[in-house]
């Protein structure tokens, strides 16, 4: 597989799995599970704590 095509099938699948997330994330808010607001403070908490992505 060539690296663009393998770049290709990551970028799907990662979209794939950005979909799948946020709908479950919708439904959670809908059932009254999950505020929004909570669901990013806790994206921030954890990509903090593991020191990933900066300057998000």
């Amino acid at each position: 597989m060539t690296k663009e095509k393998e770049i290709t099938e990551l970028k799907k699948e990662i979209e794939l799995l950005d979909d799948m997330l946020s709908a479950l994330v919708e439904l959670l808010e809908e059932k009254g599970v999950l505020k929004y607001e909570e669901w990013e403070k806790k994206i921030k908490e954890k990509i903090r704590e593991s020191g990933k992505l900066n300057g998000i």
